[in-house]
Parts: structure tokens; sequence; C-alpha cells
């Protein structure tokens, strides 16, 4: 089994957070990243792993078609995210914000990995994939990062 298939095996049954990467990767075809990220979303969509992700994940991964104008490109990661039995997409509210604060302040993290992170952790999840070197993991939140797992040496 390679790198990607005892990740997924890790994370079989529990709840899952998907940060940006793993969406922009496979929504883009990412070359160095979707054979790692479309069996992640696959493991997903099949419930083998509890998927969960938040709006500003979302609102993050719309930016490029807005940019360059593609409001149809647009529609249809829309229509990705809103698929049926698919992942749980996590409000950002007060609470989530406030734990943000926390862990801005004693982690030092990037804003919006604060606010990822804080809304993993409001959802109860036990893993965090990601492509960020920043977050790490804690006695809470265990981070993948998806860069070691790509089969090989070039990212090791």
């Amino acid at each position: 089994m390679g790198k990607i298939d005892d990740a997924i095996a890790r994370m079989a049954g529990q709840h899952v957070y998907l940060d940006t990467h793993v969406f922009v990767y496979f929504l883009d075809r990412n070359p160095d990243y979707f054979s790692v990220v479309a069996p992640i979303i696959a493991a997903v969509e099949s419930g083998l792993i509890i998927g969960h992700t938040g709006d500003a994940a979302i609102a993050e991964t719309l930016v490029k078609p807005y940019q360059t104008g593609n409001l149809a490109l647009a529609a249809s990661f829309k229509t990705f995210f809103g698929m049926d039995n698919f992942l749980s997409i996590q409000s950002h509210d007060a609470e989530i914000f406030d734990l943000t604060a926390q862990l801005r302040a004693r982690r030092g993290l990037k804003f919006i990995d604060a606010l990822h992170y804080a809304t993993a952790i409001q959802a109860g999840c036990k893993f965090f994939v990601t492509n960020d070197g920043g977050i790490q993991s804690s006695d809470v939140l265990e981070v993948i990062a998806i860069r070691t797992l790509v089969d090989g040496d070039k990212y090791e």
C-alpha cells in the first residue's frame, strides 16, 4: 500500500477536515497533487471518511474562477460543494471566531489558518488535511500534509 492508502486507512470512519488545498488541487487537477487528493475526495464521497470543511474553504476555492471571470466554473464548483451526502459544511459562528482568536494568540497561526483549525476542532474532527506547513498537529487534531503523501522521494 502507498502512503495515500495508508493515510486513508488511518482516517477511515473518522471526522476529517479538508482544507482549501484539497479542493483546489482536485478541482484544478493539479499535476503534483491530484493523485493524492482524488482518493481522499473519493473516500469522502463513498462515506469511508466523514468529510468536513468550512464556508471559508469554499470561498477561497471560488477566488480563481471569479478572478478569471469564469462564472460557469464558479457555478460548477458550487455544485461540487453542494452534492448530497458529501461534505458537512461548517459555518463560522461567534464561538469559532473566539477559538480562532485564541489559536492565533497561543499558536501564532495566520488568521485564515486559525479559522480552519478552529472550525475543524468545533466539528469534532480528528484529522486535518492541508498542505500548509504553518499548521501543526496538536493533542486535539492530527495534521496530515498532502506533500508527505506523494509516493517517491521528491517531497520527503
